[in-house]
């Protein structure tokens, strides 16, 4: 069995399935455990690669640490998405880390991780810090803004694509509502931003519209194998942002503040995260980049290979 994806329209990847190890038919999606050869066991969801244990720190690390060694003491974080455990596992490395609220839509996908791939997830879900809440991510931002606003010195959203249901919370108005859990000005919001290579339209848009709800948005790019091909991260806010020149910081940071090692954040890999790659300058200058909004929330070009 091989499982073949596009990247985009025009091109894709493949991997070999050695065999199906466990499935799981949850409310709103198949869940598999799926053996391979290249990448360890992987999390399918409808037959697509959501993650993969091998060199699946390539993406959670970049979503977590830039942002989180940069605040200046993060103790409350909000998590958005993430059934699989791997960013809460990062979120909660952090010794003033006190508490976290987990926003997850599929309780299945949460036990069928937890069951399945302890190696990615580390005990994250038994972490007394967590609080879980299952349904709508939004309208749980929604409800937590109208009751207890400035509550998070952290938001990581580890989201799908902006496809279905889950486009809604990549418009305007859901950053906009992201701004008012900020706990105050040092507060980070933190998303992974598509590909420049592969959906360049998409990045571009969502870039624009963070630019149009926070003072300051960088990006760090990484390759990432699970999702074969160069891979953005976002960070958004209103204060000071990582970037390329804060490395001996964040290696002085990683030291004071984390348990155990990171594997591709530390002072080498730093600039090379966040070097100025031209398909960056490439994707945002060429249309259609607008801004997604509730009343258009569909990216431009990001249905066809989906």
């Amino acid at each position: 069995m091989e499982i073949r994806e596009n990247v985009n329209a025009h091109c894709g990847f493949f991997y070999k399935v050695n065999k199906t190890l466990a499935s799981k038919q949850t409310q709103f999606q198949k869940a598999e455990l799926a053996e391979t050869a290249a990448f360890g066991n992987a999390l399918l969801l409808d037959g697509r690669t959501q993650v993969t244990e091998r060199w699946e720190y390539r993406y959670h690390e970049p979503l977590v640490h830039p942002s989180m060694l940069i605040h200046p003491c993060p103790k409350r974080a909000l998590l958005l998405g993430g059934g699989d455990g791997g960013t809460l596992r990062e979120i909660l490395r952090y010794k003033s880390i006190e508490a976290v609220d987990f926003a997850e839509l599929d309780p299945d996908v949460v036990e069928f991780s937890k069951e399945h791939f302890p190696s990615i997830h580390g005990g994250a879900f038994s972490d007394m810090r967590v609080s879980f809440h299952f349904g709508d991510g939004r309208a749980f931002a929604e409800e937590k803004a109208a009751k207890t606003p400035n509550s998070y010195d952290i938001i990581i959203m580890d989201m799908t694509d902006p496809i279905g249901p889950a486009q809604m919370l990549y418009t305007k108005e859901f950053f906009t509502l992201i701004k008012k859990l900020f706990k105050d000005k040092d507060s980070i919001f933190t998303m992974h931003g598509e590909s420049p290579m592969a959906w360049p339209e998409a990045f571009a848009c969502i870039g624009a519209t963070l630019g149009e709800v926070f003072a300051n948005v960088t990006t760090s790019t990484c390759y990432v194998p699970m999702y074969g091909t160069l891979w953005s991260f976002r960070y958004a806010g209103d204060s000071a942002l990582p970037k390329a020149a804060d490395s001996e910081l964040a290696e002085k940071r990683i030291a004071q503040r984390l348990t155990g090692k990171l594997k591709i954040i530390n002072e080498s890999m730093w600039h090379a995260l966040f070097a100025a790659d031209p398909v960056i300058a490439e994707a945002e200058a060429n249309p259609p980049r607008r801004i997604i909004t509730d009343a258009e929330p569909v990216f431009p070009g990001i249905f066809e290979a989906k």
